[in-house]
């Protein structure tokens, strides 16, 4: 009888194991997609920042190779805005998007979880053609500017023109994206451009002067990325949520060793950027700086100024806190992991 038992109670261990292993086995995607709104506007299938280190070293693909899991990228022309339309449109689980579409996106309804830091304090700049005699903020008034309308270079500009008393409709604002933007510039179809690091490298080829650099701004008034999740991913897949904010972190960690410089300056070029310019963009700061993924007092701060002011300007409707959108745990339990929660201090 007690032999008759052990059998019996073996197979029912055995029944229970093999539907714990099925569950287990069930519970993860076929496919994980991941969008990034910094692919450098030059039709590369790269992006900047952390994610695009990520990416080009192909660390998810290794880190879910027993998984049989795919991953999928997608490297949006139309930036934040079309990032969002991605999210809008559930084509995407993973995003890495800069501050202003992502609050608008948030503020519109999409349904994200902010789970970790990037790309911060990055500088805008403001271009002229060369020849332009354009050489402040305030001789912009009534000239052709050009802006790609609903990406962190929007907020940015909101900030320099309220600062020297004038508005958006002092301006003739046209929206381009950064390919169109560039070309209207050296076509002289525009008499200046607001924009990022694409405009040091048409002043490097000769076709336009930078009159104005967020370099010499409040820390504030410059760009920063994140990466976000859609919460439908996060709750169906929450530990390969966790896998895939460790990868980000343990990138991120390789990437602020100045000792890789030269590795991660030829990563972050193959979006398009030419190395001259990276370095143009990142001079005065350690890679520890550029690469920060932590949700610092400054970093939270400027997403919560940036969602007053963004509905002060009329950009978005709805307002919301910041920290019901910050979900700090899976970037905490990286950070712990990894024992880098000092790291970045």
């Amino acid at each position: 009888m007690k032999h008759t038992f052990a059998i019996i109670f073996s197979i029912i261990t055995l029944f229970i194991s093999g539907g714990n292993s099925l569950i287990a086995a069930q519970n993860k995607p076929d496919i994980i997609r991941i969008g990034s709104a910094y692919s450098a506007g030059y039709g590369k299938p790269y992006s900047t920042g952390i994610l695009g280190i990520v990416h080009a070293k192909g660390l998810l693909e290794e880190e879910f190779k027993n998984d049989g899991i795919k991953l999928n990228w997608y490297f949006f022309k139309g930036a934040g805005p079309a990032t969002n339309e991605s999210l809008a449109n559930n084509a995407v689980d993973f995003a890495f998007i800069g501050d202003l579409p992502a609050i608008v996106g948030k503020a519109g309804g999409l349904k994200t979880k902010f789970i970790a830091g990037g790309s911060k304090y990055t500088n805008v700049y403001i271009g002229v053609p060369s020849d332009s005699k354009i050489t402040s903020i305030k001789d912009l008034k009534g000239k052709k500017v050009g802006l790609f309308k609903g990406t962190n270079a929007h907020l940015t500009l909101a900030r320099i023109l309220e600062a020297n008393n004038m508005k958006e409709s002092d301006l003739k604002i046209y929206n381009l994206g950064i390919a169109d933007l560039d070309a209207a510039l050296k076509t002289k179809n525009i008499d200046a451009a607001v924009a990022w690091t694409n405009l040091l490298q048409l002043r490097s080829q000769g076709n336009a002067k930078i009159i104005y650099s967020t370099k010499q701004s409040p820390q504030d008034w410059r760009n920063t990325g994140g990466f976000y999740v859609t919460e439908k991913f996060a709750n169906e897949y929450p530990e390969i949520t966790k896998r895939i904010i460790k990868v980000y972190v343990e990138a991120a960690r390789w990437a602020s060793d100045e000792k890789n410089r030269n590795e991660v300056i030829a990563l972050e070029g193959k979006a398009g950027t030419p190395r001259s310019v990276v370095l143009e963009e990142i001079q005065g700061r350690t890679l520890k700086d550029v690469y920060d993924v932590t949700f610092d007092k400054n970093y939270v701060n400027h997403y919560a100024g940036g969602i007053a002011f963004a509905k002060q300007r009329g950009l978005i409707r709805n307002v919301f806190d910041v920290n019901t959108w910050i979900d700090r745990s899976y970037l905490d339990a990286a950070l712990k992991e990894l024992k880098l929660e000092n790291f970045w201090k």
